[in-house]
């Protein structure tokens, strides 16, 4: 019987499989040739180098996809169709596989334009994975080291190879490149992909065919509704964004509402915003974040909601501390808690990419740990709705309308910017569709 051992082969030659031998072999003219050019057999010996380490590093994967190198050669992994082809620029990429077992490593290779996916990009996130849990023996990983010290980027010379490596040696296995992202961005960006009220925060389905205008829609009454919005009520609104919330509930429900944004053109865009639909009575704008409010309470209602208004685990005693003196006795906090689901070693591994590389504030923390810190700063949660699945559904939709946005949104931030959106965007729907990570609209009151 066949195992289902992965086999790497070249796309560029026709191959027969020897049900005797039980071995692959050439369908090519055994005829007498030229000797190859020096150059054509380094490119042959590079070929064959990547194609053993490549063989090893994924031997166990259980997925299908091809490898493109930077000389040209098409290498195939598993045994069905290809569901992305993975293409390395630089051998250097090929190196760092094998001296780190780090993803973000890959993804810096993305961002720099050092690896291209084409195909399934969602596909092509399972690497990630693969990356978290391959473990090599010693004997193996020192082999495949010593292999990977002979690849030269572009046929360049040994020397430059070493200088590359001992610059790669020098790096702590634990240090990762360095990529954030980055929200302060010009309202174009947002708008190329956000709804027509520039909501960057959670929308709610009905179904899972509804578009992202309406459930969007759908959203900001449902929060309104739950803080019983009533006409005169003073809400803070402390999620940092473009401000659809502060008109919706000025609008349609009567609030005073006092937005807080995090950059100046934030500032500039909602301001203008409000004097367009005539909420100047209505609606005010402070540049700043919650540290920024006074300890006087004035608000009957407080409400966050936006991914960028994320307060990590280490500034969550502060923040709730400041929502607690600046809401009346009896005041109502709804706020969206990002959490992670999974404890342990699996949290570690699963949460990695976007506690480290995306949150700034701190990382991720689960919804009793949320509970736990309300608790002491006197807010009591009394309802709490998971929103995991409408978190998942609304991440998809923003990164098809980025993707059709591709060219548009280049030229505003550049390619760069573009990748990590797009890297960023699809890691965390993948860990919402899997539980990972999930969302949870909080409700509670101040009791004194």
């Amino acid at each position: 019987m066949l195992s289902n051992t992965h086999h790497l082969l070249p796309f560029d030659q026709a191959w027969q499989f020897d049900e005797t031998s039980l071995t692959f072999s050439s369908s090519l003219p055994s005829a007498p040739t030229e000797l190859p050019s020096p150059e054509t057999a380094g490119a042959v010996n590079e070929t064959s180098k990547a194609r053993f380490i490549l063989n090893r590093l994924f031997q166990d994967y259980s997925g299908s996809f091809a490898v493109r190198l930077w000389n040209g050669s098409m290498l195939y992994i598993g045994n069905d169709t290809p569901a992305f082809t993975f293409c390395l620029e630089q051998a250097s990429v090929l190196r760092d596989m094998v001296f780190f077992s780090d993803p973000a490593r890959l993804a810096e290779a993305y961002f720099a334009g050092e690896v291209q996916i084409l195909g399934d990009f969602n596909a092509a996130m399972q690497l990630r994975y693969y990356f978290e849990s391959l473990s090599l023996p010693l004997h193996e990983k020192l082999g495949l080291v010593f292999k990977a010290l002979t690849l030269a980027d572009n046929q360049t010379d040994v020397a430059e190879t070493d200088q590359h490596t001992v610059a790669t040696n020098s790096l702590q296995k634990n240090e990762s490149p360095a990529f954030t992202l980055d929200y302060d961005l010009p309202s174009a960006f947002y708008r190329l992909w956000l709804d027509e009220r520039m909501l960057h925060s959670c929308a709610f389905f009905s179904n899972a065919s509804q578009d992202l205008a309406q459930a969007q829609h759908n959203q900001l009454d449902l929060i309104c509704l739950k803080l019983h919005l009533q006409h005169g009520d003073r809400l803070l609104d402390v999620s940092g964004s473009w401000g659809g919330l502060a008109y919706w509930a000025a609008k349609n429900y009567g609030a005073f509402v006092h937005t807080l944004v995090h950059n100046p053109e934030q500032c500039a865009h909602v301001s203008a915003e409000i004097k367009k639909h005539g909420l100047e009575k209505l609606v005010t704008v402070g540049l700043g974040r919650y540290d920024s409010l006074s300890d006087f309470a004035c608000y009957d209602k407080a409400v966050n909601i936006d991914v960028c208004g994320q307060v990590g685990e280490q500034n969550l005693p502060a923040y709730l501390a400041k929502i607690h003196q600046v809401l009346k006795p009896g005041g109502l906090l709804l706020h969206h808690a990002i959490t992670t689901e999974s404890p342990g070693r699996q949290h570690e591994l699963s949460t990695e990419f976007i506690n480290r590389q995306i949150f700034a504030d701190g990382p991720l923390t689960s919804l009793s740990h949320f509970r736990e810190q309300m608790h002491a700063a006197k807010l009591e949660v009394f309802n709490v709705e998971g929103l995991r699945r409408h978190q998942a559904l609304t991440l998809r939709r923003w990164l098809a309308k980025m993707e059709q946005s591709h060219q548009e949104i280049t030229q505003i931030v550049g390619e760069r910017t573009y990748r990590i959106w797009r890297l960023y965007m699809t890691a965390c729907a993948i860990q919402f569709e899997q539980g990972v990570t999930g969302t949870h609209q909080i409700l509670a009151v101040r009791t004194t």
